[in-house]
């Protein structure tokens, strides 16, 4: 439109045809000519025409837009029906766009009234649009004078052609439940119990030639998987022979022990033996299992008996299934005994840890949602009872940074989430409410003051500073400055910023 300031009041009209709702605002133009915007719920149309009068071809500049994507119509046939209040009916149609998004079909009416227009599309996809109240004159001078606009708006043109072109999109400003939240750094960290590390049970090396598929950080393991192989250290006092002996002992105690309590257990049912001696030999028990499990570990031998050849080595196993998340081998080098060689995260559930301020940890009783905008993830993750839920609220403030934990569990099956992730959290404290509320990427920020873009018609945006209140996940709470019904720019409001500061208007390039 090559019209920068629009003149004439906006009328927002809703009405209903079929099942589809249509949001429509209309605006006459300079001499007698007008422009209709209207939304359904899978075109947006914004036409423009100039007078209509009374045996004088008319040609419409129809612009089409998909919803679903924001971009230009670019085939089907367009037919134009104008019914007026006596029922006399003219139609006008075009087979496709005369260019992407742009049907320019004409009509030349004989009487003169106001006409209701149903335009159809057909093709692929359908839709139909009802528009209200469009007046056809007589001759020129029955044409009424221009109204000015007194909304006192300045607008900002940002044609459909540079729309089309850009990742663009608008939406309704709707009520929405939303409460009340506090905000923390957070952190996403292993749970309880599922997080391993496997360290070498005695000074040895990892043999190369006995360790050619070892696993490396990011593979996948289930629990019992063999990691590794490892050979005691001759340099070891006693050799390879005081690892295996020591081993082998251990597990002949073990065995040994076993079977004098089941003969002690016999002997003591039949009051063979007094109850003192049946407590030494559970104990004796008891002390050979554990030195047998201390030296055995996170290893095992090849058959998982003492039967086994020194030169196939000793198995790391997996205490865990999870992911390999640090690997500290070099094959052949020697490695110390207690020294880490995996380290194993369970990530099928994870933690997300919030250092909440003790200024605002009064505000958290049992919180049930919670979401976090992730460093470097464009979708914010949520936090509920669907997908997760609280562990615990700390009692203790931590001294250095005077925060409380907070931590929630989370499902993380897609295994989207990594370990040592940060980002801000939003706590829900709960008292939900009915609000304005519109997509955070809507909102442009200039020196600490927010303000929206909102669409008031198909070529014309107004910016509007809003008052912000809640957030939850990407939505934000609008106190002020926007009516429910407008329709704010979501994706794209950077570019129609640039729109607004060039001091010269690109041609528009509708020919009527």
């Amino acid at each position: 439109m090559k019209h920068h300031v629009f003149i004439s009041i906006i009328a927002a009209l809703l009405f209903v045809s079929g099942c589809t709702q249509h949001e429509e605002s209309s605006k006459p133009v300079a001499n007698g000519g007008g422009s209709v915007t209207l939304w359904t719920n899978k075109t947006e149309l914004f036409m423009e025409y100039p007078a209509l009068l009374v045996e004088k071809e008319v040609r419409f500049a129809v612009h089409l837009t998909w919803i679903s994507n924001f971009k230009a119509v670019t085939e089907g046939e367009l037919t134009l029906e104008f019914t007026s209040s006596d029922g006399s009916q003219f139609t006008a149609s075009t087979n496709s766009p005369t260019s992407p998004g742009i049907f320019r079909p004409t009509i030349t009416f004989n009487q003169a009234g106001t006409f209701h227009l149903t335009m159809v599309l057909s093709g692929a996809e359908t839709d139909t649009l009802e528009i209200e109240n469009l007046q056809v004159y007589s001759s020129e001078s029955d044409i009424p004078e221009e109204a000015e606009n007194s909304s006192g708006e300045a607008l900002i043109t940002y044609l459909k052609e540079q729309q089309w072109k850009t990742d663009f999109r608008t939406e309704t400003v709707r009520q929405e439940r939303i409460s009340n939240t506090i905000h923390a750094a957070g952190e996403i960290v292993p749970k309880l119990n599922a997080e391993a590390i496997v360290a070498a049970p005695f000074t040895g090396y990892i043999p190369a030639e006995k360790n050619l598929r070892l696993p490396v950080p990011g593979s996948q393991i289930e629990r019992g998987t063999i990691l590794a192989l490892m050979m005691p250290s001759a340099e070891t006092p006693g050799g390879n022979e005081d690892f295996a002996s020591r081993f082998t002992d251990a597990e002949t105690e073990r065995d040994l022990a076993k079977r004098e309590l089941e003969r002690a257990k016999k002997l003591y049912a039949i009051q063979g033996l007094s109850e003192k001696e049946l407590q030494e030999a559970e104990s004796e028990f008891r002390r050979a299992v554990a030195t047998y499990n201390t030296l055995s570990g996170y290893i095992q031998t090849k058959n998982d008996s003492s039967l086994f050849s020194l030169a196939d080595g000793f198995q790391l196993i997996a205490p865990i299934s999870g992911t390999i998340s640090e690997f500290s081998i070099v094959p052949g080098k020697q490695v110390n005994a207690g020294e880490p060689l995996f380290r194993i995260i369970d990530t099928k559930e994870v933690w997300v840890r919030v250092n909440v301020p003790v200024t605002d940890i009064g505000k958290v009783s049992h919180p049930q949602k919670a979401w976090m905008q992730i460093s470097g993830v464009e979708e914010p993750l949520s936090i509920d009872e669907q997908n997760g839920k609280l562990i615990s609220v700390g009692n203790v403030v931590e001294e250095m940074t005077r925060t409380v934990p907070v931590i929630f569990q989370v499902n993380n099956f897609l295994n989207k989430l990594r370990i040592g992730m940060i980002g801000e959290v939003h706590i829900s404290t709960g008292n939900e409410r009915d609000a304005l509320v519109v997509p955070e990427s809507s909102l442009i920020e200039e020196e600490g003051r927010y303000s929206v873009y909102v669409h008031v018609e198909g070529e014309a945006f107004a910016k509007r500073e809003v008052q912000l209140g809640a957030k939850e996940a990407d939505r934000v709470e609008i106190i002020s400055g926007i009516l429910e019904g407008e329709r704010v720019v979501t994706v794209g409001a950077y570019q129609v910023r640039l729109a607004s500061l060039s001091s010269q208007l690109p041609a528009h390039g509708h020919a009527h």
